[in-house]
């Protein structure tokens, strides 16, 4: 990818513009991720940043004839080193009110990447969260728990619709289709029923452990979703 600033040019056109080229053959999440840095630095710059896609051998040339040029100035930007993919994602401190009951809304003030693009997923593969064998319902406190911590993150309503099962309703079929695929990247079960997104929420599931896992996925979906999928839509 390469990042260029625009200079006036008989006073038109790309007087104090941004371009992003990105190579054409790059993965899908390559390109979401590249229009919400676009969106981002145009919201910091104040400037508008036009994103395009173009053959590699002409991204090469581009940077050949960069290098050759004496009046540029260019710097590369590697990624930061990531954790093992296949690792479960490190575990937010479980804070608690004066009352002794979790604190789900200051829990997390960052989420870490999606299991979707790259990061640790929430649930590793030796302790992923399966849909139950034998549906029985959770414990009343444990329901009223799952319940409650997504309302705190979320704003989102959670109800149990049959046994060994959580359904939150969504916004749109689509936000429950999107959240639905995301979660089960991170080794959690979930299905969806029109704006209904569905969860396990079997009968021997641990405050600090599976009910934690099941409001993590929701809050940390629900948050991408919200800042970076229909941000990204109604910005461009």
């Amino acid at each position: 990818m390469t990042a260029t600033h625009g200079e006036p040019s008989d006073g038109e056109g790309m007087a104090g513009r941004l371009v992003l080229v990105i190579d054409a053959t790059v993965p899908a999440a390559v390109h979401q991720a590249s229009a919400t840095l676009a969106a981002r630095l145009a919201d910091e710059a104040g400037l508008p940043v036009t994103v395009a896609t173009a053959p590699v051998d002409r991204l090469d040339a581009l940077r050949d004839s960069l290098g050759r040029d004496a009046d540029v100035r260019r710097r590369e930007y590697a990624p930061t080193p990531r954790a093992d993919a296949s690792q479960p994602m490190s575990s937010a401190p479980f804070l608690l009110r004066r009352d002794g009951r979790p604190d789900w809304g200051s829990m997390w003030t960052t989420f870490c990447e999606l299991a979707l693009y790259g990061g640790p997923p929430q649930r590793g593969p030796e302790s992923p969260l399966r849909a139950p064998t034998n549906p029985a319902d959770s414990g009343r406190d444990m329901l009223a728990e799952m319940q409650r911590g997504i309302w705190e993150t979320t704003g989102l309503y959670a109800e149990s619709i049959e046994p060994g099962w959580l359904a939150v309703t969504c916004e749109s079929p689509t936000m429950a289709a999107w959240m639905c695929a995301a979660i089960i990247l991170e080794n959690v079960d979930a299905r969806v029923e029109e704006e209904r997104l569905v969860l396990p929420a079997g009968p021997d599931y641990q405050l600090k452990d599976e009910v934690k896992s099941i409001i993590t996925v929701v809050a940390k979906t629900h948050h991408y979703w919200q800042a970076h999928v229909t941000g990204a839509a109604e910005r461009g």
